[in-house]
């Protein structure tokens, strides 16, 4: 779900709500599915990146299976736990996603430093 918000924000800036969930919920983004095992925000400038950590069963017929860890970014806390979500009774956020590619480029770099071997998902 995408909101466009008025008042501190800049034109053309839309933000989007993100259901936070239980730990082990299976998460469907993309194409992956993972189950989420953390959750938590890392700093970036002045702002918090939202950040869901979980994993990911990856493999082939000739190599096999393995887990790999995922790292998904709904983007940047605007309001942290504003509301509950009617359907599910979670809590949800207002993010920004990251969208300007040289925030995106420094984004990346932090995320390699703190998840290496990580695949990460952008939203």
């Amino acid at each position: 779900m995408l909101l466009h918000l008025e008042g501190n924000l800049a034109p053309g800036v839309f933000m989007s709500e993100h259901i936070h969930v239980a730990y082990g919920t299976e998460i469907i983004l993309m194409s992956v599915i993972f189950k989420v095992t953390a959750e938590g925000c890392l700093a970036y400038g002045n702002r918090n990146l939202l950040y869901i950590e979980g994993l990911t069963t990856v493999g082939s017929a000739c190599c096999g299976m393995i887990e790999c860890r995922v790292i998904h970014v709904p983007g940047f806390v605007v309001s942290w736990h504003y509301k509950i979500d009617n359907a599910s009774g979670n809590p949800l956020s207002k993010v920004e996603p990251v969208t300007d590619p040289s925030t995106l480029e420094d984004v990346k770099k932090l995320l390699f430093k703190t998840f290496p071997s990580s695949l990460f998902l952008f939203s």
